[in-house]
């Protein structure tokens, strides 16, 4: 692959920062707006939640009540809040956006533990992101510890969208076209409106399933594709995940994947075909050698 940098690598991991802060604000919102939800009797109560991880049931655990019952949890979330809109503001210094993104990175972790229920592909490309925009700030003055970031960023979301892709492949349901109507009549992600049009149309709906399959499977080629074609797959992927924001209510999904994209463009504009060709790779091997 070429070493060679297009566009400044700092922009790119910035632009990262502030695309997806924005999904870490809204979720942060979501959660303060139902602080209700974090009581004992809450629907995502500590005691029941603790419960699924058997080292988190006894004793031993309960001084991590201080942080994950109310009033602890409530400012952890405005804590994470702040971080995040400091992300977002352009003139936020250095340091502060260091601060930010370590703080993110660590509490990213925390809430994978105190929150289990409702989790999904978010905030595993969250944790993923803020991971590695956590560990240039270990190598600060070694550009090449940024360039293999963006690489890391950009590269776990093409990978995600192929797996995606690939699973739902091996799904008969959305082979066979039940995925979209079985989706859309739930309660949490539903919507009655495209139900009702997946409902009695089992073609559309084969064709819908099969589109999504298609679609996040061959993604991934927005990284060696002209650069039109590549702006256009891009924008596909985010016609889909505001698709799925306006219908399922994904609406992190959105911010936490399109905000790896300029990591995305970043590897595609320092990628080209023949750095992956097999003779490129077979001289690669022997040289090692």
């Amino acid at each position: 692959m070429t070493t060679k940098a297009v566009e400044p690598v700092d922009k790119v991991l910035r632009q990262v920062e502030t695309v997806s802060a924005v999904g870490l604000a809204l979720a942060s919102m979501e959660y303060l707006a139902r602080p209700e939800m974090f009581e004992d009797t809450g629907l995502m109560s500590w005691e029941v939640e603790r419960l699924r991880i058997r080292m988190l049931a006894g004793k031993k655990a309960d001084w991590l009540n201080v942080i994950f019952k109310p009033p602890g949890i409530h400012i952890m979330l405005n804590l994470r809040l702040v971080a995040a809109l400091t992300l977002v503001n352009p003139r936020t210094d250095k340091t502060t956006r260091d601060f930010a993104v370590a703080f993110i990175a660590v509490t990213n972790y925390m809430l994978a533990v105190r929150i289990r229920a409702g989790t999904d592909g978010t905030e595993h490309m969250s944790q993923l992101t803020y991971l590695a925009l956590l560990a240039t700030r270990f190598f600060p003055n070694d550009p090449k510890a940024r360039a293999a970031s963006a690489w890391f960023i950009g590269g776990q979301c093409m990978l995600s969208y192929l797996a995606a892709g690939l699973a739902k492949a091996a799904g008969p349901s959305w082979r066979q076209g039940q995925a979209m109507p079985g989706i859309f009549r739930t309660y949490v992600y539903g919507d009655e409106r495209i139900y009702k049009i997946f409902k009695d149309r089992p073609t559309l709906s084969k064709l819908a399933g099969w589109g999504v399959i298609v679609g996040e499977s061959i993604l991934p080629l927005a990284l060696v594709l002209p650069k039109k074609s590549a702006w256009a797959m891009l924008g596909t992927g985010v016609a889909f995940h505001a698709g799925n924001a306006a219908f399922m209510g994904l609406n992190r999904f959105l911010w936490s994947f399109v905000g790896t994209y300029p990591a995305v463009i970043y590897m595609s504009k320092n990628m080209k075909m023949d750095d992956i060709s097999p003779k490129k790779l077979l001289n690669a091997l022997r040289k090692r050698r």
